[in-house]
């Protein structure tokens, strides 16, 4: 399994930067998922409302790859703290990543340990919080 990732954000917001933050997260599947013969890969968008884009996902057999067209709202973003950033920008792509990759049957791949795996390796780099969490979070980025 290959992973990649893009984005398309403004510079309003930390989604950029965030979505760095998943490296770790990638490294790890690749390993763990080595014989799994796909690409995963994802963009991250932050665009104002007013642009209508909606989150998609495409599977072009030709290229063995999945893409994951994740649409997130600039508007509520750009008003939130990077912990809080972090807290939603996590729930939404786990919550993205695990409906549209059961909906694929992928060879050698058991969808629902890859889910879990996902769900372990983000807690690991601080991602998928609790509200309480990312409360502490903003208030520690707040006064630290």
């Amino acid at each position: 399994m290959i992973f990649g990732k893009s984005t398309d954000t403004s510079g309003l917001t930390q989604v950029a930067n965030l979505s760095d933050e998943l490296q770790s997260v990638f490294d790890q599947a690749e390993s763990k998922y080595e014989l799994v013969d796909i690409e995963l890969f994802f963009v991250f968008r932050c665009l104002p409302e007013e642009y209508e884009r909606n989150s998609t996902v495409r599977h072009v057999k030709k290229e063995n790859v999945i893409y994951f067209d994740m649409v997130v709202s600039e508007d509520r973003y750009e008003t939130l703290s990077k912990s809080k950033q972090r807290y939603a920008l996590s729930h939404e792509f786990y919550a993205f990543l695990s409906e549209k990759i059961q909906k694929y049957k992928i060879e050698h791949l058991n969808a629902k340990q890859f889910i879990a795996d996902m769900g372990m390796w983000l807690r690991e780099i601080g991602w998928l919080q609790t509200e309480e969490e990312a409360e502490i979070s903003e208030f520690e980025e707040k006064y630290n």
